[in-house]
């Protein structure tokens, strides 16, 4: 599972021979029930992780709401990117929604593999470029669309979620409540 970590890290920039050897050293595969806990409100993230298996979902409470800020499902980088890259606790939780395997690396090695390797430092812009992409595309699901066409927007981006994620996850990512995310699925189903 680790050469799913690997491969993630080659697509972004090529990694040499030793670079991987090291990677197989360090990374490390935890495994996760549907519902699990990854990380806590209050603590610090400390490592990235590949999802290689399954789903998660980040969320914090706002007046005593759950908010979801991410979906990451196979493929993608999960962390706490503020707590991580400030390596002080962080105020969002990290759920598994499935049962979910990652394939992980501690932040302490991670600095160590940018002193190490050149590479290393062109496939960490790379992927904090694509969480800021990530960002700002959510950014502006947020705040420059109507429900409608934050749905379709949803649909585009993440066509494999509205089989795996409860409707309230979706209406809670999408910055609307649940009776409007009803009504424009509705709508857009059957216009399409």
């Amino acid at each position: 599972m680790i050469e799913s970590l690997i491969s993630k890290l080659n697509s972004l920039s090529p990694i040499s021979n030793l670079l991987e050897q090291r990677l197989y050293e360090i990374a490390y595969i935890q495994e996760h029930k549907a519902g699990d806990v990854i990380l806590r409100d209050g603590e610090t993230c400390k490592k990235i992780a590949l999802v290689v298996k399954g789903l998660t979902r980040s969320y914090y409470l706002s007046d005593g709401r759950d908010v979801t800020s991410r979906f990451m499902e196979e493929g993608f980088i999960l962390t706490s990117w503020m707590s991580y890259y400030a390596q002080k606790p962080g105020n969002e939780f990290v759920e598994a929604m499935d049962d979910t395997v990652l394939a992980c690396i501690d932040y302490r090695n991670i600095q160590e593999l940018y002193l190490d390797f050149p590479e290393a430092n062109v496939i960490g812009r790379k992927q904090v470029e694509y969480a800021f992409y990530l960002s700002e595309q959510r950014t502006q699901l947020l705040r420059k669309h109507t429900a409608e066409k934050k749905y379709e927007l949803f649909l585009n981006y993440h066509p494999s979620l509205l089989q795996r994620v409860p409707l309230k996850h979706i209406a809670s990512y999408l910055g609307i409540n649940e009776e409007t995310l009803s009504r424009v699925r509705s709508k857009y189903h059957k216009g399409h």
